[in-house]
């Protein structure tokens, strides 16, 4: 546990007799001194530990420390796991704060100490984005790109907003189209990117850096702030009738199967996302049953949640098929190295969704669909399908590993709706 507390450097005596006062942060076994600006005899520094018998210079220092040491205190609480460096960096101002792209790179590096990298990714393409904007048509400028936060208005971020929707880049067509100008934002994109830059303006807002009076966003008690876009609703559930003739494709070759068994893979495991299927281990699995925590919410305080899904016939055969025990390695998979590390990890599961997607797109054309499906779309389909069915939305809230029953409502709201008697249960043999 990492604390911080104001005490008097009684080491050596400045020439005017008195000491230095310093915050000292300790974590574990280290600790380090910073200096507060103040200095007292030994006698008022005291008096101000017993906060009897103040005057008012004493008071008006008591009350500049207090405030020092609850910044500290802040900063303390975020900067978890403990890092020096990143302390000081907003502790001492290292760097220039009142730049929003110095603090949105400064929690990407937060991210990646954490070895939260696609965190940190999302992070520094959102500065990307905002530097794109403020740098303009100014392609050949190498001076340095700041944006300061007060120039960040609800004004500024809808200008920002429209100049995105204008933004395009030309993609090779084929055949007669041999360029097509396709959008390089979309309202689901921008909005992903200001929900982080809203996260570090709650952050310096919390750390007493900027005045709530600021806040460019939108909420309750400012209705005048900025919304941010609402993501794109694109979610085409495969209905049941699809899932079907689906589960009875016969591969055309093995990239086809692998697609087609974690597809189904997802689908019967209510919707497991395809990390979580890669990162199943054999000691998930006890009895007729494995259990898993999401990868989405596996560091998030108070969001993990078990869950636990029956090993059907059809589960166990797609283990049978593409599972495989190696030495030293306990995932079920092998898609994943024993020893791999975040970055690792991210890289393959990456590479596999990515081959995964290409050959779910063949056999989406070879079944005639007018859907081009991607894993993801096995998530959509065993929720739609479970609500078609009418199973209580706190069920499939937990299946999906919500921990929100809200979370699941809005997920599901612009699913196709429709009166199904049947769920994933016609699928067994």
């Amino acid at each position: 546990m990492s604390t911080a507390r104001i005490i008097l450097d009684t080491r050596r005596a400045k020439s005017n007799g008195l000491f230095p006062i310093k915050i000292r942060v300790a974590n574990v076994k280290s600790w380090k001194l910073y200096t507060t600006g103040y200095s007292l005899s030994k006698e008022d520094f005291e008096k101000l530990q017993r906060s009897k018998n103040l005057n008012e210079g004493l008071k008006a220092v008591k009350r500049k420390l207090d405030s020092m040491r609850e910044r500290a205190d802040i900063i303390l609480e975020k900067v978890d796991p403990f890092n020096f460096d990143l302390f000081e960096t907003q502790f001492l101002n290292k760097g220039n704060r009142s730049d929003l792209l110095f603090l949105i790179r400064s929690k990407a590096k937060l991210f990646g100490e954490n070895e939260q990298y696609s965190s940190q990714n999302l992070y520094n393409q959102t500065a990307a984005f905002l530097e794109a904007y403020v740098k303009g048509d100014k392609k050949d400028d190498l001076t340095s790109i700041q944006l300061p936060v007060k120039m960040v208005t609800a004004i500024w971020l809808q200008n920002l907003e429209r100049w995105a929707l204008k933004q395009t880049y030309v993609k090779k067509g084929k055949g007669l189209n041999k360029e097509v100008k396709r959008l390089m934002y979309n309202q689901t994109t921008i909005g992903m990117y200001l929900i982080r830059v809203r996260s570090v303006f709650n952050d310096i807002i919390s750390n007493k850096e900027l005045s709530p009076e600021a806040y460019p966003f939108h909420k309750a008690d400012n209705k005048s702030g900025y919304k941010i876009p609402q993501a794109i609703n694109n979610k085409r559930p495969l209905d049941l009738d699809r899932i079907m003739e689906f589960y009875n494709y016969k591969p055309a070759n093995n990239g086809e199967q692998l697609a087609k068994d974690f597809f189904l893979f997802s689908y019967l495991s209510g919707g497991m996302n395809m990390v979580d299927i890669f990162k199943l281990k054999w000691s998930n699995i006890q009895n007729d049953q494995f259990s898993f925590i999401r990868k989405k919410t596996e560091n998030k305080t108070g969001s993990a949640m078990m869950i636990f899904i029956p090993l059907r016939e059809e589960l166990n055969e797609i283990i049978d098929r593409q599972g495989s025990k190696k030495a030293g390695n306990d995932y079920i998979f092998n898609l994943i190295p024993a020893n791999a590390d975040e970055k690792e990890l991210i890289r393959r599961t990456r590479g596999a969704i990515s081959a995964i997607n290409a050959s779910l797109k063949k056999i989406a054309i070879k079944l005639g669909w007018e859907e081009s499906p991607s894993t993801y779309f096995a998530r959509h389909a065993f929720s739609n399908n479970q609500m078609n069915s009418e199973v209580p939305l706190a069920h499939i809230s937990k299946q999906l590993g919500h921990k929100n029953i809200k979370t699941t409502q809005n997920y599901l709201d612009n699913f196709t709706t429709g009166s199904f008697s049947k769920s994933i249960q016609p699928l067994c043999h």
